[in-house]
């Protein structure tokens, strides 16, 4: 199902405005912070330089699969090419800002979940609103609905999907998007606008009238979920 986005507040508003990162990159790691995996685990696109290593929390073993040999992966594998892992090996499979860099990233995809074991978790963070960035290509914008429509024809039925849009209003996206964010005065500013549109708003999300236009301005989404038994 798609959710609808969280609603700026106060609250969420401190922790945004006090690191130089980018919005993107502060509600991806906001959301991170809040998972907690076990058993054994699959990265698409990280390894040990990985940003995001110290921020989710793992109770055993991560195996990671990159191209890329400076991230020290497990499996150093073209993931656009079926990937040498057996099927059901992983209770988790997780990939952060990596399907936008692959040309096949709808069989990457359908790979990870292939390892999933039945009843496993995925995590899965992708930008939508944001500048091209080669890594060394990038390939894909998927809507909401898109994913929704990749995950359901991937084998997971629309009850154990979750896609949420990051984002934090329509003016934010737009002050990320020209990467203005690095002008880090103006940053608190742009997000103070957000809270001030919402002070009347006390539910954790915003209600769905509003969020019908909003959602319209995602800088990303995270997609989790779990493989059916």
């Amino acid at each position: 199902m798609i959710l609808q986005p969280l609603t700026p507040k106060l609250s969420r508003y401190w922790r945004m405005c006090s690191t130089k990162r980018s919005i993107l990159r502060e509600l991806q790691h906001a959301h991170l912070e809040n998972v907690h995996l076990k058993g054994k685990v699959l990265d698409l696109g990280g390894g040990k330089r990985a940003s995001y290593n110290d921020i989710i929390k793992v109770d055993g073993q991560v195996d990671t699969i990159n191209i890329n040999d400076l991230y020290a992966p497990t499996y150093m594998h073209d993931a656009n090419k079926p990937w040498p892992i057996a099927d059901n090996s992983y209770d988790a499979f997780i990939s952060i800002n990596t399907l936008e860099h692959l040309e096949n990233d709808v069989f990457a995809l359908r790979e990870g979940l292939r390892c999933l074991k039945p009843g496993g978790q995925f995590h899965i963070m992708i930008p939508f609103m944001f500048r091209m960035h080669g890594s060394p290509y990038d390939f894909h914008r998927h809507t909401a609905l898109g994913w929704q429509k990749i995950l359901t024809e991937s084998g997971i039925p629309e009850s154990n999907q979750r896609i949420e849009p990051q984002m934090w209003d329509s003016l934010a996206t737009a002050f990320s998007f020209l990467e203005l964010t690095r002008l880090r005065y103006f940053k608190p500013i742009v997000m103070m606008v957000g809270v001030l549109r919402c002070l009347g708003i006390k539910s954790e999300r915003l209600p769905p009238e509003l969020s019908k236009s909003w959602e319209e301005w995602a800088l990303g989404y995270y997609l989790s979920g779990t493989k059916p038994l």
